[in-house]
C-alpha cells in the first residue's frame, strides 16, 4: 500500500510540475488575446471590443511595417540559405580537410550575441562613422558613403550572416542522413558532379531546405538584436521594434490594447507557418536509409578547390564575426569614434574599461545576469525533466497536448510573452510587486526556453530502455526515486547540454530583457543596450568586449562539451 503510495505521489508531482508549466504557456498566449480586446491601461474598467483590430486594419503604418518586415526576411532568407546550404555541402559531402575545426567556427557564430555583432556593423559601415565608408570616400574622392547598413537590405544582410550557422546545422543533418545510394548511381552512369548535385542532391533534402527556409523566416518576424540597434535609429521599423515602440512611446500611455492586437495576429501567423514545416520533417523520412554504422557515403574529392571551400569558410567567419568585434574593440579604446590612424592610435586606451567596468548600475547589471545563467537553466531542466517523462515514459492522458503545448514558445515570437507577462505583473501589481523585478525576467525566460528543453530531453528520453526501470517498479521503488537514480543518470548529458545552452542564452538574451527590464532589473544585454541609445558608444562597445570575453570560457566550454556527446541532437 505504501510503495503504492509513493508511486502515486511521484507521478502527482511529475504531472503537478508539468501542468503548471503548460498552463503558464497558455496563459500567457491567452493573455495576448485577452489584452487585444481591451481597451486603456491595466487596472483600467474597459469592456470587450475589437477596436483594436479595426484600428490596425486601418493604419497604413501597419502595412508599412508589415511590408518592411517582409523585405528584411526575404534578405535574410537569402543570405543566411545559400551560405547555410554550401557550408552544410562542403563539410558533409566533400573531403574538405579539418572539418572539426570549420564546424567549431561555425557554432562559434551561433552562441555570441547577435546585438553586439550587429553594433560592429554599425561602426563598420553607418554612412556617417562606418570605418569601411570613410576610408573608401577619402580613397575614392566620393561625398556619400558607397555602402550604407542602416537600410531594410543592410540589416537583412547582417541578420542573414548571423543565421547562416542556423541554417547550416538544420541542412547537414539533412545531407548527413540522406539516401546516398541515387547519388552513387547517378556517378556510376557517368553523371557528372554539379549535375548530380542540382537533379539528385537537392531534390533529396528539398524537406530540409523548405523546413530550413520557414524556420528561418519566423525567426525573421521576430528578430529584434539587429533591426533594434541598426534600424530604429535610422526610423526602419520591422514587427518587434514596431512592437517596442507601443509599449514605450516617446510620448504618451503604452498602446497595451493594440499590442495585443499585433501581437495575436503574429501568434496566427506564427502557428500557421509551423503547419508546412512539420509537413516538410513528416515527408524527410522517404529520403533517408536504414544502413549498418560502418557504412558511410562516398565523399566528393575536391582537389585543388580544397583552398577554395577554406577560403569560404575562414572568410564568413572573419566577415561576420571577427570584424566587427574588431570594430568594437577599436571604439572602445577611443574616446570618440574615428577611423584607424596613427593619431587615432595615440589617442587609444583602456581608461574607458576602469571607468565603466566599476560603474554600480553595471555589476548590479552582472549580478542579475549570474542570477538568470543559473536560475533559469535549473528551473527549465526540472521542468522539462517533468514534461519529457510524462510524455516518453507515461501513459496519462493527454500527454500527446501536453508536448504540443511545450513546443508552443519554440515557433511564438519570444517578445510576446515578455508582453503578456509584463501585462500581467501590472495587473496585480497591488496586490504583488513583481513589475519591474527580476522574477518576471526568470519567469519569462524559463517559460519560453522550456520548448527547448523539452527537446532535447524527450530525444534522450527515448533512448532510455524500459527494462531497468521496470525491474525497479517490480521491486517496489517509488516513481520519483526511479527517476533521480535510474533515469537521470542515464540521459546527463542531455540534462547538461540542455542547461549550458539555457544558461548560454540566458547570458545573450536581449529580446524579451529590453520588453521587461528595469532599473532594478538590469542585466548586462540591457546596459549595452542603454548605453548605445543613449548616445554613449564607446562605454557600449567596452561592456560588449567584456562581455565577449566573458563569455568565450563558457562557449569553449559547451562546445567541447557538445563535440564529446554528439549523440545528444540539437532540436529544430
Amino acid at each position: 500500500m505504501k510503495a503504492a503510495a509513493a508511486h502515486f505521489d511521484g507521478k502527482l508531482i511529475l504531472a503537478g510540475v508539468a501542468g503548471a508549466a503548460a498552463l503558464a504557456i497558455l496563459g500567457l498566449l491567452g493573455t495576448i488575446v485577452w489584452m487585444s480586446l481591451r481597451t486603456g491601461v491595466p487596472g483600467q474598467a474597459s469592456g470587450y471590443t475589437f477596436t483594436n483590430y479595426f484600428t490596425l486594419i486601418g493604419d497604413p503604418y501597419m502595412y508599412r511595417v508589415m511590408w518592411t518586415t517582409l523585405r528584411f526576411a526575404a534578405v535574410t532568407i537569402g543570405i543566411a540559405i545559400p551560405l547555410g546550404l554550401v557550408f552544410a555541402w562542403l563539410i558533409e559531402r566533400t573531403d574538405l580537410p579539418h572539418k572539426a575545426l570549420a564546424m567549431s567556427l561555425l557554432g562559434i557564430g551561433i552562441l555570441f550575441p547577435t546585438f553586439l555583432k550587429a553594433m560592429g556593423w554599425v561602426f563598420l559601415l553607418h554612412p556617417r562613422i562606418g570605418v569601411i565608408n570613410i576610408i573608401f570616400m577619402q580613397m575614392l574622392g566620393l561625398t556619400a558613403a558607397p555602402l550604407n547598413i542602416a537600410t531594410v537590405a543592410g540589416i537583412g544582410f547582417v541578420e542573414g550572416l548571423t543565421l547562416a550557422p542556423l541554417a547550416y546545422v538544420m541542412i547537414s543533418a539533412a545531407l548527413r542522413g540522406m539516401n546516398p545510394a541515387l547519388v552513387e548511381a547517378s556517378s556510376i552512369h557517368g553523371v557528372g558532379k554539379w549535375r548530380t548535385l542540382l537533379r539528385v542532391e537537392m531534390p533529396l533534402i528539398w524537406p530540409a531546405l523548405l523546413s530550413t527556409v520557414i524556420w528561418m523566416f519566423t525567426i525573421a518576424l521576430a528578430a529584434f538584436d539587429v533591426p533594434g540597434v541598426i534600424g530604429m535609429a535610422n526610423n526602419i521599423f520591422t514587427f518587434s521594434t514596431a512592437l517596442y515602440f507601443m509599449i514605450n512611446p516617446n510620448e504618451g500611455l503604452p498602446r497595451y490594447g493594440l499590442s495585443g492586437a499585433y501581437g495575436s495576429i503574429m501568434i496566427c501567423v506564427s502557428l500557421l507557418l509551423m503547419l508546412p514545416y512539420f509537413a516538410a520533417l513528416r515527408q524527410s523520412h522517404r529520403y533517408q536509409i536504414i544502413s549498418g554504422k560502418s557504412y558511410r557515403a562516398s565523399v566528393i574529392e575536391l582537389g585543388r578547390w580544397r583552398a577554395a571551400g577554406w577560403v569560404l569558410i575562414g572568410g564568413y567567419f572573419f566577415v561576420a564575426f571577427v570584424l566587427p568585434l574588431l570594430a568594437i574593440f577599436w571604439v572602445s579604446l577611443l574616446p570618440y569614434v574615428q577611423m584607424p590612424s596613427r593619431r587615432a592610435l595615440a589617442a587609444a586606451s583602456f581608461e574607458r574599461y576602469g571607468a565603466t567596468l566599476f560603474d554600480s548600475a553595471l555589476l548590479g547589471a552582472g549580478w542579475n545576469t549570474l542570477l538568470l545563467m543559473v536560475l533559469v537553466p535549473t528551473i527549465v531542466v526540472v521542468v522539462s525533466t517533468a514534461i519529457s517523462w510524462i510524455v516518453t515514459r507515461s501513459r496519462l492522458r493527454g500527454r500527446v497536448a501536453l508536448d504540443a503545448i511545450a513546443f508552443l514558445p519554440h515557433p511564438v515570437p519570444h517578445l510576446l510573452f515578455a508582453l503578456s507577462i509584463a501585462y500581467f505583473a501590472l495587473l496585480i501589481s497591488d496586490v504583488v510587486p513583481l513589475y519591474g523585478s527580476i522574477y518576471v525576467l526568470i519567469a519569462v525566460y524559463a517559460v519560453c526556453w522550456i520548448s527547448f528543453g523539452t527537446r532535447v530531453l524527450n530525444s534522450s528520453m527515448i533512448q532510455v530502455h524500459r527494462e531497468l526501470e521496470e525491474a525497479a517498479e517490480v521491486g517496489g521503488v517509488p516513481t520519483l526515486r526511479i527517476l533521480l537514480k535510474v533515469i537521470v543518470p542515464l540521459i546527463r548529458p542531455g540534462l547538461v547540454y540542455a542547461w549550458i545552452w539555457t544558461s548560454l542564452s540566458a547570458y545573450r538574451e536581449l529580446t524579451m530583457a529590453v520588453f521587461l527590464a528595469s532599473p532594478r532589473s538590469q542585466v548586462l544585454s540591457t546596459y549595452v543596450w542603454g548605453q548605445w541609445h543613449g548616445g554613449g558608444l564607446g562605454d557600449a562597445a567596452a561592456v560588449a568586449i567584456v562581455m565577449m570575453a566573458v563569455m568565450s570560457p563558457l562557449v569553449a566550454t559547451f562546445w567541447i562539451y557538445a563535440r564529446r556527446q554528439q549523440q545528444v541532437a540539437s532540436p529544430v
